[in-house]
């Protein structure tokens, strides 16, 4: 309990930290060069952010209460309509997290009902093999297969589901991102003043 505690206040000791006065919580970012900004893979309609990008901000906001928004600051030299194809990437990478995890949440639903009521239904069956008929070794397998479905859809309610809503938060807070770019020439240090605010 004590270690719970302390981690507790070490979350809000950062979260207290990276909070700037409107509230936001900023994650400060340096753009890579040109050749390095995109997903090697990508191209086209599927161009995206490389995923250093993604995985760097998704660590550091992690440990930030999903409640609280967050403000992404880029820093570098890039123009205008590259900040606007950068917001552009960025909000159909979290767009698309977002479906993804919907369809998640639709095939966890799909799976608790499905193994409950195969679960209930299996153990009726038990029931009434030990009932009315001398086959204690299918009545055995039946309680065993029953009693494993009912603990499987218990283990997508409370294990799978909670995980899921987390993940969940977690791109809403991203989507709701407010955006900012902060030149190289006016950084010398983090606390310079960001040339442009994009909220997405």
């Amino acid at each position: 309990m004590s270690k719970n505690k302390d981690r507790m206040r070490e979350l809000v000791k950062y979260a207290e930290d990276v909070m700037e006065s409107d509230g936001f919580a900023v994650i400060d970012v340096k753009l890579p060069a040109e050749e390095d900004l995109y997903n090697p893979l990508s191209t086209g309609k599927n161009l995206d952010l490389n995923n250093d990008i993604y995985d760097f901000i998704d660590q550091q906001a992690n440990i930030i209460p999903s409640k609280i928004p967050l403000k992404i600051r880029f820093h570098g030299d890039v123009d205008e309509d590259k900040r606007q194809e950068i917001k552009n990437l960025m909000h159909k990478h979290y767009t698309m997290r977002s479906y993804d995890v919907t369809w998640d949440f639709a095939a966890n639903f799909r799976k608790t009902l499905f193994l409950t009521i195969f679960g209930i239904l299996v153990l009726i069956a038990y029931f009434v093999v030990t009932v009315v008929a001398d086959n204690p070794l299918f009545a055995e397998v039946l309680s065993i297969v029953g009693t494993f479905s009912l603990w499987e859809a218990a283990n997508a309610v409370l294990l799978d589901r909670p995980a899921l809503k987390r993940t969940r938060n977690g791109i809403e807070q991203n989507i709701s991102q407010t955006i900012e770019f902060v030149s190289t020439r006016d950084d010398a240090s983090l606390e310079g003043a960001p040339e442009e605010n994009i909220r997405l």
